[in-house]
């Protein structure tokens, strides 16, 4: 598995690659910003992979001149190296996967949630596969189409009732990757991709947008991208399992990256190598491409990675043997004889011993340093203040039950006391699921004073007093013969209205300018309780401050760890603040808009949780 010579360079990130580690950033966040001195923790390379304390693991496949896995060999077969050292195999075996459940497995096969998904990932017996497709480097014609009919079929029939698939381009942020196991779902996705090569408008963030105006070339900076989402991709991979992953790369190979190609390339094979993540490359062009040094690039990728390139018109065989190759593998377990915690590359050359056979491993790892482990350390021990956390909790899962979003908001009445505004929004179904009748809802609000309201809630909501403190609300949502079809029951917190406090930020979405500009001239639009919407739409989020004259007032956009992405303009409207946010410029996941009061030695805080749809 030699790397081609022009790949043949040092490993240190050039600023080129540090540049192209925040622009992934900012395409979650939907700004560009300036460029750090080093890469993102999340982007950096991961920790070894290691089976026990001391063990470093390999995965090997082994393939026949048919490009079929061996499945007969014994660990006496192999033969290792570490930087050129023979290693002594201490750990050996042979896993068959072939994507179905054994006779009394108790495997739950449709994936609930995020968390199931992580849980089902970390199975040996389970295959992970993601399909990145590169939209930024596929023909917006004939290799989109082609590519799209064979991804297609392919979807509907390689996979296996356990296996793990998820879809990704170059504009995903990884805490948007979901796997699944509902082949319809794939093949719906598979519907909405599009070839966007030569393609610059209509933009799909604000940053591709700025990628018009830049020095380097629009072409430059979408290869960027891909190679740092890539990259990404194959480390989230290599966070939710130590055993081997598949990644399908849909692309006809970047361009434009000049002198520093090679160093971005190899950095993404070692971030690959360390992650135990083989990319499967797969050119749409097919037999087409002739000697395209783009093609080079592809074939480095997966020779050094332990996958495969394609050059190929028959792109279902193609893809079919990366779930061939993924069904039989070999385990290889040792010890390092000279062993350092250096933080620097160490290159693993696997090898058998009979004739006529193709070895594809991983090419090395990196050796962890005393600072990375303790970093990870930290890491793992990071918890979501209780605020975040409680407000991401109001993103339903997609396989929530509930028929109807409920949002409760308080806010200072004329009277100066508190004002609490309910208002239920009916849910969209999910996929293959019918609608269910909602035709009205009820609700009761009680706290240590007694009930504050109990009564019917229409469409435009309803508003009530409730004084300072813990209030309890039940609603019930009804269908037209007056049965309950759903019931949330939701704890809010009454705010001192002495104090320095934010109204609860009520969302208004519009879909046209039209309803844009009706719901900026209407200060009393009723607000919606969806938090998931359109990547088309644009919210308008209004609120107010109390309990100070002059406070300042700073909203920011964060990921769904409370980190901080970008910060978003507020503007004074109606007697209180609003915020435009055009959600086409924030890539698809979950999100918090964070908004923060300071006024002297007082600080308040609210936060608004989004989930962005394609």
């Amino acid at each position: 598995m030699a790397m081609p010579q022009r790949y043949r360079r040092g490993t240190r990130h050039s600023a080129a690659c540090a540049c192209c580690a925040l622009a992934f950033l900012a395409l979650g966040a939907g700004q560009s910003q300036q460029p750090p001195t080093q890469p993102p923790a999340d982007l950096q390379r991961p920790p070894a992979i290691r089976s026990g304390a001391e063990l470093v693991r390999v995965d090997v496949n082994v393939i026949n001149s048919k490009g079929l896995p061996v499945t007969s060999l014994t660990a006496d077969d192999f033969e290792v190296r570490e930087d050129g050292v023979p290693q002594a195999i201490q750990s050996f075996q042979f896993v068959a996967v072939n994507g179905h459940p054994d006779e009394g497995d108790d495997v739950s096969l449709p994936i609930r949630s995020r968390d199931h998904a992580s849980a089902e990932a970390a199975r040996d017996d389970v295959r992970v596969f993601l399909i990145f497709w590169d939209e930024y480097h596929i023909n917006r014609m004939r290799s989109a189409m082609i590519a799209k009919e064979h991804l297609t079929r392919f979807v509907r029939r390689a996979f296996g009732p356990k296996d793990l698939v998820a879809f990704m381009d170059p504009l995903t942020p990884t805490e948007a990757i979901r796997f699944t196991r509902d082949r319809l779902a794939l093949a719906e996705t598979v519907r909405t991709l599009r070839g966007r090569s030569g393609v610059y408008v209509p933009a799909r963030s604000v940053l591709e947008e700025a990628h018009m105006y830049s020095r380097e070339g629009v072409e430059r900076l979408r290869s960027q991208v891909t190679l740092t989402a890539l990259k990404a991709a194959a480390a989230h991979l290599g966070a939710l399992r130590q055993g081997r992953k598949s990644i399908i790369f849909i692309s006809e190979g970047m361009r434009g990256l000049g002198r520093d190609e090679p160093l971005m390339i190899e950095d993404l094979i070692r971030t690959a190598n360390d992650s135990n993540t083989a990319i499967y490359a797969i050119n749409p062009l097919g037999l087409t491409i002739g000697r395209n040094p783009r093609f080079d690039m592809l074939q480095a990728l997966s020779d050094n990675t332990g996958g495969e390139s394609f050059a190929t018109n028959d792109f279902e065989r193609a893809m079919q043997r990366v779930v061939e190759q993924s069904s039989a593998f070999y385990l290889l377990g040792y010890a390092p004889a000279q062993r350092a915690l250096d933080g620097k590359f160490h290159r693993i050359r696997v090898r058998v011993k009979q004739p006529g056979l193709e070895v594809r491993a991983r090419a090395g790892y990196w050796a962890p340093t005393l600072r990375d482990m303790k970093r990870a350390e930290e890491q793992a021990a990071k918890t979501l203040p209780p605020a975040i956390a409680d407000a991401l909790a109001d993103l339903l899962p997609a396989t929530s039950r509930h028929t109807v979003d409920l949002w409760a908001g308080v806010s200072a009445g004329a009277s100066g006391r508190p004002v609490v505004q309910l208002v239920w929004t009916p849910r969209r179904p999910a996929a293959g699921e019918p609608a269910i009748d909602v035709a009205g809802a009820t609700a009761v609000a009680t706290a240590d004073a007694g009930t504050a309201f109990d009564g019917a809630v229409g469409a435009a909501g309803v508003s009530f007093e409730a004084a300072p403190g813990p209030l309890e609300i039940t609603l019930d949502a009804r269908n037209a013969a007056g049965d309950i079809v759903d019931r949330q029951v939701r704890e809010i917190a009454i705010p001192d209205p002495a104090r320095l406090w934010i109204s609860s930020p009520a969302v208004i979405p519009t879909s046209t300018p039209l309803e844009l500009r009706a719901a900026r001239k209407e200060p009393g639009t009723v607000p919606t309780a969806a938090r998931e919407f359109s990547g088309d739409e644009r919210l308008l989020i209004r609120f107010g401050v109390s309990g100070a004259d002059a406070p300042t007032v700073t909203a920011r956009l964060l990921n769904n760890h409370g980190d901080s992405l970008t910060s978003l303009p507020v503007s004074r409207a109606h007697g209180g603040y609003e915020l435009d946010i055009p959600l086409r410029s924030i890539a698809r996941g979950d999100f918090l808009i964070g908004i923060q009061a300071n006024a002297g030695s007082e600080r308040a805080d609210a936060y608004v949780p989004l989930r962005i749809l394609r």
